[in-house]
């Protein structure tokens, strides 16, 4: 992302707002001044003394850490439960939008303008492995592959010319997005080991690193995505699966760590923000309170009576097979039958526009983020 700098954003700015009023200084031979262009991407993150504070949009157990990132590259630490939160260094002020962690040292966060951060000391110091840059340049060259290999293909079917004019049209969206630069962001990011993870984003953006981040490779064209739906969140099954929830109700599968992917729909044309794999079932969950279960581990798909019209923003598996998840809203809903029934916790995160949560059941706590910063409370599970 790039701004003119002098151009008023909000008093949220802080020291990026100072950087840009330093570059706009004029020697005194100019005639007028001049706009300088500030590269929010490769801008490190403003400094603020009250991170959780500010809008953070998801938090993850990093071995005996929490660790959370929102607005303008902020990355938080927490060693005390959500107590007290320090301001961890970024080498970006884009806005950053999930994080995960394999163990307690090894984790990747993403964010807007497509970018990917990694640590490998516990969240301690992050460094930049990729960018939007370099993932509209490979979505380009993906789509270039493909056109050339139904070319190539000879036939004149109805149905590869079909699948030609696609081809062609997906290699003019990608050639716009290079000439754009940056600006698709990511929205969810898994690890399956410390070595492998997955990032998933808007307009079909799939990636997958196998060296811990040194080479990411995208591989959204092996998605059964023609629309090129946003792909708003990856969960890792219990066997190892893959699950991508993504708008108009559909949810892509891979068993093969994303060699190959199927479709299936939940029979929703909402979106899903996000998918729960417990021992007894997957659970997905959506727009307005929308649930959906599957026994099958996601071939098929049944709707869910909900306890809540207030969409569902996250959730986890706990031990035992409990499913807990989170409205916008700060209810928390709690099944203890594998996903067929949901109850609504009696306590309520006194958080606005909530959109991640961690919790921790032996101490019955929950740490939730979210618009209004970062919020903790204890809670009891109802009977059912």
């Amino acid at each position: 992302m790039r701004v003119q700098a002098g151009v008023p954003r909000g008093t949220r700015w802080g020291a990026v707002m100072v950087l840009a009023s330093m570059a706009m200084f004029c020697v005194a031979s100019q005639a007028a001044p001049v706009a300088v262009t500030l590269d929010l991407l490769a801008t490190p993150a403003p400094v603020t003394g009250r991170p959780a504070r500010k809008m953070l949009l998801d938090v993850a157990r990093c071995g005996r850490q929490l660790l959370a990132v929102g607005e303008f590259g902020l990355i938080a630490g927490s060693g005390d439960e959500g107590k007290t939160w320090r301001q961890i260094p970024a080498p970006t002020s884009v806005m950053l939008t999930a994080i995960s962690c394999a163990n307690e040292r090894v984790g990747w966060a993403v964010g807007h303008d497509g970018v990917i951060l990694a640590t490998t000391d516990g969240g301690a110091h992050w460094t930049k492995q990729l960018d939007g840059a370099v993932i509209n340049q490979q979505v380009l060259d993906a789509a270039k592959a493909r056109l050339e290999q139904i070319r190539a293909s000879g036939s004149q079917s109805q149905q590869n010319r079909d699948l030609l004019e696609h081809a062609q049209d997906l290699l003019a969206d990608a050639q716009a997005a290079v000439a754009a630069g940056p600006s698709r962001p990511l929205m969810s990011v898994r690890f399956v080991d410390a070595r492998t993870a997955f990032a998933a984003g808007s307009y079909g953006q799939l990636l997958r690193t196998f060296d811990a981040g040194k080479t990411w490779t995208y591989i959204g064209d092996r998605l059964p995505n023609p629309a090129g739906l946003h792909l708003n969140s990856i969960e890792l099954g219990r066997n190892g699966e893959l699950y991508i929830a993504a708008e108009a109700g559909v949810i892509f599968r891979s068993r093969d760590q994303g060699q190959t992917w199927t479709r299936t729909d939940v029979g929703y044309s909402g979106n899903l923000y996000g998918v729960v794999a417990a021992p007894a079932a997957i659970v997905a969950y959506g727009f307005r309170g929308h649930l959906f279960r599957s026994a099958d581990g996601g071939t098929t798909w049944q709707p869910v009576a909900s306890p809540s019209d207030k969409s569902v923003v996250h959730g986890e598996a706990l031990e035992g097979g409990r499913i807990v998840l989170a409205t916008q809203e700060g209810e928390l809903l709690s099944s203890s039958d594998g996903g067929r029934s949901f109850a609504v916790m009696p306590q309520k995160v006194p958080l606005r526009k909530l959109r991640s949560f961690s919790f921790d059941a032996d101490k019955r706590a929950v740490i939730a983020v979210g618009v209004g910063g970062a919020s903790s409370l204890t809670f009891d599970f109802p009977e059912k």
